[in-house]
């Protein structure tokens, strides 16, 4: 079995420590988190430890924090010559210190701690400073029924970038939305068709083709009376905004 300890109790901690808990192939040996209470009441089969000083010894140590802690607590580990990977998309493993080997082990997804996730649907990226540890990491993907990339550090970034833009963005203007619905006491489930038409329609073609509305129409009409329905500023130059990409794109 592959030996594992977890660092690290956020988002993508806690659906990593189910996964591992659940799989035959793997033995999660520890989980850690600064404050034990965190996951006190977990019901996982596994260690729960918050002083470092009590680490045990295992194949691989996964460091899932926030960016800014990776780096200082891959420093404050008390082993060398062990393989200590993070789960960032936008850190280099450098960031991680020499003392031990260094690799990348990024599921590309959005998680959420009370939203169950199909893990096998999940993209790996993964990355090591050779190839016996790159090994390592595609096993441990196998393991979790998961597809791993192997994709260095400009690659990672580049994809990182373009996940913002399709998650994290589309999100906002999603929540953008349900304002507006809501300022007039309209129900956001009668937009909920539209948006999984919107999302099945990438998966049959390009998004580039797939675009519809006022903008790429040049309705301009439509696009006059929309943006003085606005109530905030904000939304008023970003609607001005998309629209000029959108015509920008496809020609006016």
């Amino acid at each position: 079995m592959i030996k594992i300890i977890l660092l690290g109790a956020g988002n993508v901690g806690h659906h990593l420590s189910k996964v591992f808990n659940e799989s035959k192939q793997i033995d999660l040996v520890q989980w850690y988190c600064r404050d034990k209470n965190k996951i006190a009441l977990s019901s996982l089969d596994t260690e729960i430890i918050d002083d470092l000083a009590n680490i045990k010894s295992a194949d691989i140590y996964i460091i899932s924090i926030s960016d800014s802690y990776v780096g200082n607590l891959s420093k404050e580990l008390n082993i060398s010559d062990k393989l200590v990977v993070h789960t960032s998309g936008s850190l280099n493993f450098t960031i991680l210190d020499n003392k031990n080997r260094r690799g990348i082990f990024y599921p590309l997804q959005t998680f959420s701690k009370n939203k169950e996730l199909e893990i096998s649907k999940v993209p790996i990226c993964i990355e090591a400073e050779n190839n016996k540890d790159l090994m390592l990491l595609e096993k441990i993907s196998k393991c979790i029924d998961c597809k791993s990339y192997e994709m260095n550090y400009e690659e990672r970034r580049t994809l990182h970038l373009a996940a913002i833009f399709s998650n994290n963005f589309v999100n906002h203007m999603l929540t953008i939305a349900k304002e507006i619905l809501d300022s007039k006491n309209l129900d956001f489930n009668i937009l909920k068709p539209l948006i999984n038409e919107t999302v099945d329609k990438i998966h049959k073609l390009d998004p580039e083709n797939a675009q519809t509305g006022p903008a790429i129409r040049n309705n301009n009409e439509i696009i006059v009376n929309h943006i003085k329905a606005l109530k905030k500023q904000d939304h008023k130059k970003l609607y001005e905004l998309m629209t000029k990409l959108i015509q920008d794109k496809y020609g006016e």
